[in-house]
């Protein structure tokens, strides 16, 4: 109900809302209730499960994007993510996640848009798993001087790797290993010897695996190191995923 308020009106009339603001009164409709159908609050419950999802990878690959990356990556991801539960086709929407849907749509996801992988490290390391259930991550031999692109005063890289355990249906995570591989430029080995890490998972049956990959640029001396890498410098990215 509208009440005059000084020659003011105010309150509900009708479809219309009255507002007094300083000396003027202003009307405006009436808000509304929108009533959701089946679909669009199932559809809501996957968009919920995505976007926990998505939360969930982005604070736990923390050490690999460093917090540079581009701003939209938070969005990306989660489409990516979308595109991934949609290959589950057994499950209702509403009811899809992560653990079960088709994992290798979300590898070589970069977390710089502006900074892809690819165009700065110009050879893959392979990722397989044996029976054994244990990670291995393969180097072929390599010039580091024609592989990758480096910055100015840059004169040692670090090769990381973290690997993730995630249950998504219960929204939690657990580290299992993080590794690397420090190489110094000064000792201009030419070519680098092919080289292989392992992580073990065995453990971790039943579980998406996630292996997030990055480079670290170091400029050396002989009291400490600095790390060279900047937000548009930063090659970042999910190298591999399994279902254990």
């Amino acid at each position: 109900m509208g009440i005059n308020d000084n020659g003011f009106i105010r309150g509900l009339v009708g479809p219309l809302v009255n507002r007094k603001v300083g000396n003027k009164n202003y009307l405006q409709s009436r808000p509304y209730r929108v009533k959701q159908t089946d679909d669009t609050k199932r559809a809501s419950k996957d968009f919920g499960n995505i976007s926990r999802a998505g939360a969930l990878i982005r604070m736990c690959f923390g050490e690999i994007h460093q917090k540079r990356h581009d701003g939209q990556m938070g969005n990306r991801l989660n489409r990516q993510i979308y595109r991934a539960i949609k290959t589950n086709l057994d499950c209702d929407k509403g009811s899809r996640r992560l653990s079960n849907c088709v994992l290798d749509r979300l590898v070589n996801f970069q977390f710089n848009e502006n900074c892809h992988m690819q165009d700065y490290f110009f050879i893959d390391p392979l990722i397989s798993l044996n029976k054994k259930k244990d990670l291995k991550i393969s180097f072929p031999e390599f010039d580091i001087k024609r592989a990758l692109v480096l910055p100015e005063k840059c004169n040692a890289v670090v090769f990381k790797f973290y690997a993730f355990s995630f249950d998504f249906d219960e929204l939690e995570p657990k580290e299992i290993k993080d590794t690397e591989w420090e190489y110094d430029l000064k000792y201009k080995q030419d070519p680098i010897p092919a080289k292989s890490l392992t992580i073990k998972c065995g453990e971790f049956i039943g579980s998406s695996i996630f292996i997030g990959f990055t480079i670290l640029y170091l400029e050396k001396d002989c009291r400490r190191s600095n790390v060279l890498n900047e937000i548009d410098f930063n090659p970042a990215s999910i190298l591999a995923a399994f279902q254990l």
